[in-house]
């Protein structure tokens, strides 16, 4: 398609080019699958300029316009915490990492080339990592333990130019994270999600098996009371060991790189739509606990020792001690508390992954959809209960429920 995009997006990637958009044939691509944009839509784009072989591609976030959708799920607060993300926050830490070594540098965020923060018409321009090989991991399958090694090792160092900026620039840091919006603490106190929760944990209660499960399903069988209490106490960030966390970590926001053996080896992080000041353990939790299989839930420690070792020589390239900021017994005694963030998330998460996909769900069937058919939308139940259950067993083996 030649100049047919849509012409608010063609104004934007006219200002980005510096040049006559007459002198590209501009191609929209495909965008993005039913309830895979959850806040609003992806386009891909295109633009060939006519008299060379220059391609630029660019995947472009624009937020839903229809109020009734914008008013119940905060769109345009979420579409300006994203923008805050790039053009606040992501340019100070990226500036702040010049000093040390590339190879301790966290860099594995897409480029934003433009943002929109006109109400109706918020947008995010984004470099399209499909074009250097990034491809989105299928959301069905559990991550492995090459993948969990990978994105701990990023996150181990983005967290820790956030607190080496925290720790040499206080003042600095309390500004640049007083402009963001802790948008997880208000959607918990919406009435959509107290019940959406309660109900998640109560379908899952019944996932575990009397007989066998007993100990687990007498300690379980008090979490919808209390679930939304202690969610909110996770992503209310009382500890000292609060950074700028990432927020929506699961497999969906993440594109990944292989070798010709399927080896993974590389990773960008996408949709800082939910990035706030956090517990890095909310970012650990969410991401481990929506994606892992049993195996690498039975082996967490080696995975916080992970993080927490490349945490450490990060921090040390600030000439910063992680034993005065960040000490790994401090990391697993948050884990305890926070990690109740990513297990609330984590079972949202895995009912949509088990989702069939014409059952999958989007804003608009949220809004015009009575509760219980969005409640009877097609899932896979037995695999649900099977990775949920084991989920419950891990936190309540290891102390967490």
């Amino acid at each position: 398609m030649s100049n047919t995009g849509p012409p608010k997006v063609l104004e934007v990637l006219k200002d980005i080019v510096k040049s006559d958009i007459d002198n590209f044939e501009v191609i929209v691509h495909e965008g993005n699958k039913k309830g895979e944009g959850f806040l609003g839509e992806i386009v891909f784009i295109t633009m060939r300029e006519k008299n060379s072989d220059q391609n630029l591609n660019f995947a472009v976030k624009q937020a839903f316009d229809k109020k009734t959708i914008r008013d119940a799920h905060q769109i345009r607060k979420v579409y300006l915490n994203e923008i805050y993300f790039y053009t606040e926050t992501w340019p100070i830490l990226e500036r702040f990492q010049e000093r040390i070594s590339p190879k301790y540098r966290f860099q594995k965020i897409p480029k934003c080339f433009a943002t929109v923060s006109e109400e109706f018409s918020e947008k995010l321009v984004l470099e399209n990592l499909k074009y250097q090989g990034f491809e989105v991991y299928d959301k069905k399958k559990p991550l492995d333990k090459e993948h969990f090694e990978l994105i701990f090792k990023e996150y181990g160092k983005f967290h820790a130019v956030s607190f080496a900026y925290k720790a040499l620039h206080p003042d600095s840091y309390a500004r640049l994270v007083s402009g963001t919006t802790n948008l997880f603490l208000s959607m918990a106190t919406r009435d959509y999600f107290e019940k959406g929760n309660i109900y998640t944990h109560e379908t899952c209660l019944k996932g575990l098996v009397p007989g066998t499960d007993d100990a687990v399903i007498e300690r379980y069988k008090l979490y919808p009371e209390i679930c939304n209490k202690l969610f909110l106490e996770s992503v209310d960030c009382a500890t000292k060991y609060a950074v700028i966390v990432h927020g929506d970590c699961w497999s969906n926001n993440m594109m990944f790189k292989y070798d010709e053996t399927r080896k993974v080896t590389d990773v960008r992080f996408l949709d800082f739509q939910m990035s706030t000041e956090g517990s890095p353990c909310c970012d650990l939790s969410y991401c481990i606990y929506s994606g892992a299989p049993k195996e690498v839930l039975n082996n967490l420690d080696y995975y916080l020792q992970g993080y927490h070792d490349i945490l450490s020589e990060t921090l040390r390239q600030f000439e910063c001690d992680s034993n005065k900021i960040y000490p790994l017994r401090e990391l697993k005694a948050d884990w305890k508390r926070y990690c109740k963030m990513g297990f609330t998330m984590a079972l949202f998460i895995w009912r949509l992954k088990t989702t069939y996909e014409g059952e999958i769900k989007d804003l608009n069937d949220m809004i015009e959809l009575g509760e219980e058919e969005l409640k009877s939308s097609g899932y896979d139940e037995e695999e649900y209960k099977r990775i949920t259950r084991d989920l419950i067993l891990h936190m309540h083996e290891n102390g967490f429920l």
